[in-house]
């Protein structure tokens, strides 16, 4: 027994030397582990990125397709050439081209009526029939071919041969040739018919259609109506398709729609309505890029919608509530921040895979703006955060503002030192302006301080950005404009740019007088297309092969410091994976063409006020700056008599005045001219701000169920238990805006498309205006 005591005293105990070997071995083992983790997880993650970038390769190989199969059809991505003749094989007048159709007789009409090809004998073609009957067509087919020494000897030999008695006969025919070729516009080739006539309004061309018949022909000109049809749809995001053949181009079936279109929005006239069912929560952002519908709600789902057909494409599953998106169509890219989690997630639009997690903030996010170069958040830490997003870096992150940032912006300034900029705006009013590569800020406005010598407009302006019913709502910024609003004042800014362009060459940034390259934007901005020219600006170049550099790289940055891994409370392994190598950020090779970027906007100059829009007590909005409108919505409050409207405005730039010429001192209406110019203000007050009627109003006191009248334009079904769109739970808490169609998101999570398309919905005119006025103002909005 003694024994036996004694052999289980220290039976569980282990040798110290036998301990630590294990230890070592099994530290050894879960270092490896680990690593054998972190590889799987790595490969994974590249596999999804070369995944998006093979994805994002073949969409643009079938949009090259795509282009070239409009090109069969004579034009460069859908948008056909300007040019008189153009250098397809269509005429301007709509039919095909003459072969041989030049030289002395080119300017002149009479040619149109038969193809000039072939040898025509001139004594054949003068002895007709035999019985004194001839072919006017083909003698003068005959004496085209002729030079023009010989068409005189011509013309001396039938004089010459005339009796006497026929000289008089031939002075009348002479005269009477005389009197017709007095129309000098009537008479000339549809070529240069089409010159003269472009530079007219459709209001003139209307009014010039019944001087004769060949006016009216001349009207008519299918190229001359793709010219208007251009006009109107310049700063479409989206290029107006061409028709299969040019007689498409002609004013009835689509100048005419064209026209309607921008009519109905002006007089915010929806014409059908469209709803897309599927979130259940609060509907908070919404991006529309094309027919392509973004929405984000607070049920943890972002959606993925199809605006023409209505139908869901995708629903990703987030896991939290979205608060704010943004898209990048050039890559496939799209950025989400969520309302209580301090992280921003880049998603593959293509595979619907997360491609970058970054966590910089302290709480929610409120703001994101992402560009090919970087993404910017703005959170509720009252904090600005710029990333490089394809390598998953912090380049700088700026400290606390006054307040909380109501949205951010990047404007590039390619071809200068500074790149890319982020301008900041506060709900308390206040503009700042950031230089990513200079990490620090280098302007700051009040919003309130813009109003200058203006009295009129300092009085409007004093309380913008102050508590508690001042504080800015939303906003909206494109290019160098941007809007700001509040519960009662929108306020459109213009950033001024610099009067040269920039150019890249291999030595660096040099100063270039070429035209500026930017995408077009509103009237009078640079790269806007002009009425007379409409020269459509250079696209910046993407190829697959640059893509392809972007995004197909599968080599995982290594972070210094803390290790890219860490275990979960639950035992599993959670890995920041970096999918996108940091040279793809980098400059591209440098080449000795220089490449040419636009004029770079001054952002160090307190921003243009264009336009002040004054609107009743709104909650949320939307812009479309290329076509300065603006569509708004107030609170729908479920009190007793609330405002429950939605409302929208158009911006136009005023018309410089002109000068009388009926006085006889020249130098006294100069002088008047100035004096008004001096008077008048420098910023235009909107006040043309229009409710949203049409199909809108048909359905928001609209109760769906059985006996319920058919409504016109209403596309697809009802939600269920619709009880009109004005109604608490259809509170809009989002808004986009494109040039045909206004997207709401509700607070039930509903969203409806209201596109302005149609003919459904008219103007009531007011029954004491005469049909004089009516036909007025009919041709006033027709420009």
């Amino acid at each position: 027994m003694s024994m036996e005591l004694l052999t289980d005293i220290n039976d569980g105990q282990v040798d110290e030397d036998v301990q630590g070997a294990l230890n070592s071995v099994m530290n050894l083992h879960t270092r490896k582990i680990l690593h054998y983790k972190r590889l799987l997880e790595r490969a994974q993650a590249a596999a999804a990125a070369q995944l998006h970038a093979l994805q994002a390769e073949v969409r643009i190989l079938r949009q090259q397709a795509h282009d070239d199969a409009q090109n069969g059809l004579g034009g460069t991505g859908g948008r056909l050439a300007l040019t008189a003749g153009g250098e397809d094989e269509w005429c301007v007048c709509g039919g095909k081209k003459q072969k041989g159709k030049g030289g002395y007789w080119s300017g002149y009409r009479g040619g149109m009526e038969e193809d000039d090809s072939g040898d025509v004998d001139l004594l054949r073609a003068l002895k007709g029939d035999g019985r004194g009957e001839f072919n006017e067509i083909e003698v003068r087919k005959a004496i085209r071919g002729l030079t023009r020494d010989e068409r005189m000897r011509l013309i001396s030999i039938i004089l010459d041969s005339c009796m006497p008695g026929d000289i008089r006969l031939q002075i009348l025919l002479l005269e009477k040739y005389a009197k017709s070729t007095f129309d000098v516009v009537g008479n000339l080739a549809p070529e240069l018919a089409f010159k003269i006539l472009r530079l007219l309004s459709v209001r003139e061309l209307v009014a010039v259609e019944p001087v004769s018949k060949k006016w009216q022909e001349m009207v008519h000109l299918p190229a001359l109506w793709k010219y208007h049809c251009l006009r109107i749809t310049a700063t479409d995001p989206m290029p107006v398709r061409p028709p299969p053949n040019p007689q498409g181009w002609s004013v009835e079936p689509l100048y005419r729609s064209l026209h309607h279109r921008e009519s109905n929005f002006r007089n915010a006239l929806p014409q059908s309505i469209r709803f897309l069912n599927g979130h259940t929560n609060y509907c908070t952002t919404l991006l529309l890029r094309g027919k392509r519908l973004i929405s984000g709600s607070y049920d943890e789902t972002i959606r993925f919608w199809d605006v023409d057909t209505g139908e869901m494409k995708k629903c990703l599953q987030v896991k939290k509530p979205v608060s704010c998106v943004d898209f990048l169509a050039e890559e496939e890219v799209f950025v989400v921040g969520f309302h209580d989690v301090g992280r921003v997630h880049l998603f593959s639009s293509l595979t619907f895979t997360p491609l970058q997690q970054l966590a910089g903030h302290l709480n929610g996010i409120r703001a994101v703006a992402l560009t090919s170069h970087n993404l910017v958040s703005a959170g509720a830490d009252k904090a600005l955060v710029c990333w490089n997003w394809r390598a998953g870096t912090k380049i700088v992150r700026f400290g606390q503002q006054t307040t909380v940032n109501i949205g951010v912006q990047l404007i590039g300034q390619e071809g200068t030192e500074e790149g890319e900029r982020v301008v900041s705006v506060t709900i308390d009013g206040i503009v700042r302006v950031f230089s990513i590569r200079r990490r620090e800020m280098i302007s700051q406005f009040k919003l309130s301080d813009l109003g200058g010598n203006d009295l009129t407009l300092t009085a409007k302006l004093l309380h913008v950005g102050k508590a508690p019913d001042n504080m800015l709502q939303w906003f909206a910024a494109k290019g160098t404009q941007m809007t700001c609003a509040t519960k009662s004042v929108i306020l459109h800014l213009q950033w001024t740019e610099d009067d040269q362009p920039i150019a890249i060459t291999a030595n660096g940034a040099v100063p270039t007088s070429a035209p500026s390259l930017l995408s077009p934007g509103t009237p009078g901005t640079p790269g806007s297309p002009s009425p007379s020219g409409f020269k459509s600006p250079a696209p910046r170049s993407r190829t697959a092969s640059s893509l392809a550099r972007s995004t197909s790289s599968l080599t995982t940055p290594q972070r210094k410091g803390s290790p890219a891994s860490s275990t979960g409370p639950k035992g599993r392994l959670s890995i920041s994976t970096n999918t996108l190598s940091p040279s793809a950020s980098g400059a591209s090779p440098r080449s000795s063409t220089p490449i040419r970027f636009g004029r770079a906007a001054i952002l160090t100059a307190p921003p243009k006020l264009v336009a002040v829009v004054e609107t009743p007590d709104v909650a949320v909005g939307a812009v479309d700056p290329r076509k300065r409108r603006v569509v708004t919505a107030t609170r729908f409050s479920s009190r007793a008599g609330a405002d429950r409207r939605i409302l929208m405005s158009t911006h136009r730039d005023k018309e410089a005045p002109i000068r009388s010429s009926s006085g006889v001192d020249e130098e006294e209406n100069v002088e008047e001219e100035q004096h008004h110019l001096t008077a008048s203000p420098t910023v235009d007050y909107d006040t043309d701000i229009r409710s949203v009627s049409g199909i809108w109003a048909a359905l928001s006191e609209h109760h769906a169920g059985p006996g319920a009248p058919e409504i016109k334009g209403l596309l697809g079904d009802l939600p269920l238990k619709f009880v009109g769109l004005s109604s608490p739970d259809k509170n809009p808490m989002s808004m986009q805006l494109s040039h045909e169609e206004v997207v709401v998101g509700c607070a039930d999570g509903t969203i409806y498309v209201m596109n302005f398309v149609g003919y459904q919905y008219r103007k009531e005119s007011p029954p004491e205006l005469l049909e004089s006025d009516l036909e007025g103002s009919t041709e006033g909005d027709e420009e």
